[in-house]
C-alpha cells in the first residue's frame, strides 16, 4: 500500500511531526525507538525485499524491525511525507578503523533551519539518537558526544563518537548521487557476502526512554541511568519473550525458532 503518514506516525508512537528541527529530532528518536535495528532476515539466509509495499508490510504493518537499507527507506519516505528537504547517502563503515570499505550503509543529508544534518534511524549500537549538524564541533545527543568532520583524502564527512580514548570514526559519506540500483546492489552485498557480518551474526538494538537494549548472538544488553545489565538467551521461549516484550517486534514462532536453532548451531561450531 502506498506510505501513509498518519499509519506511520501512530507506528513509532508521534501524534504530529511538524517539519522543523526540534520535528526531525523527536521523527529519528521515535523511529529507533518504535521500530529496532535487527538483521533477522539476512541470519537466515534471505535478502530483504527494499520495495515500498514489502517495507511497509514488513515494519509498520508487521511490527518488525530491520537494518539501514529498510529503515531508512522507510525514514526517506517519512521525510518527504512531512516535507523535509533530504537527500539519500550511501556511507562506509569505519568503526574505528582509518578508512571504510564498500559503501555499506544507507543514511540521509536533511537541509532544515539553514544548516545540514545528518539523520540516520539505521546503524544500531554507537549511533547517535538525534540528528547531529554536519559541523566539526562537538554535539552532545543525549548522553554522548558527536561530531562529523570534512575528511580531505577521502572527500568524505566522517560521523565520530567521543570516548574515553579519543574520537572514534563510525562511517564517512560522500556527496555521490545514489541511484535505487546502488541501494539494491548494496543491500545484497549486506546480506550474502560473507565478509559482512550480517548473515553470520544475530544483532538487535532498539533505543528506550531510560537507555537501550542490545543483543549479539544470545548475548543480551541493557545500559541506561548508570546501570548495566547482561544475560544469555539460548533457549526459542526465551528468545521470543525478549523479541517480543523487551524489542516489540512481531516476528512469529517459526521465526523465532529458526534464529534459535541456528544461533545454536553457532555455538556448536564455536
Amino acid at each position: 500500500m502506498p506510505f501513509d503518514l498518519n499509519i506511520y506516525l501512530e507506528r513509532i508512537g508521534l501524534e504530529t511531526c511538524p517539519a522543523t528541527l526540534d520535528g526531525l529530532r523527536a521523527l529519528q528518536a521515535a523511529q529507533i525507538s518504535a521500530i529496532p535495528f535487527e538483521n533477522v532476515l539476512p541470519f537466515l539466509g534471505r535478502v530483504p525485499e527494499l520495495g515500498r509495499d514489502s517495507l511497509w508490510q514488513k515494519l509498520v504493518q508487521h511490527r518488525c524491525g530491520g537494518y539501514c537499507f529498510e529503515l531508512n527507506s522507510l525514514l526517506g519516505d517519512a521525510l518527504a511525507a512531512i516535507g523535509f528537504s533530504s537527500r539519500q547517502v550511501l556511507a562506509r563503515v569505519r568503526m574505528g578503523a582509518a578508512e571504510g570499505g564498500a559503501r555499506s550503509h544507507l543514511a540521509h543529508v536533511v537541509t532544515c533551519d539553514g544548516s545540514e544534518w545528518l539523520v540516520d534511524a539505521g546503524f544500531g549500537g554507537q549511533a547517535p539518537a538525534e540528528p547531529v549538524c554536519i559541523s566539526e564541533e562537538r554535539q552532545q545527543v543525549r548522553d554522548q558526544v558527536y561530531r562529523i568532520r570534512f575528511e580531505a583524502a577521502s572527500g568524505e564527512h566522517v560521523l565520530e563518537r567521543q570516548t574515553e580514548e579519543g574520537w572514534f570514526a563510525l562511517y564517512g559519506f560522500d556527496r555521490v548521487d545514489v541511484r535505487p540500483v546502488d541501494i539494491e546492489a548494496a543491500n545484497f552485498l549486506c546480506a550474502a557476502s560473507p565478509r559482512q557480518s550480517f548473515a553470520g551474526s544475530m544483532k538487535f538494538y532498539r533505543l528506550t526512554d531510560r537507555g537501550f537494549i542490545s543483543f549479539l548472538d544470545g548475548r543480551a544488553r541493557f545500559v541506561g541511568g548508570g546501570n548495566k545489565r547482561e544475560w544469555l538467551i539460548e533457549e526459542a521461549e526465551d528468545l521470543g519473550r525478549f523479541m517480543r516484550n523487551d524489542l516489540g517486534l512481531g516476528y512469529d514462532d517459526d521465526t523465532v525458532h529458526a534464529i534459535a536453532l541456528r544461533l545454536r548451531d553457532l555455538r556448536r561450531l564455536d
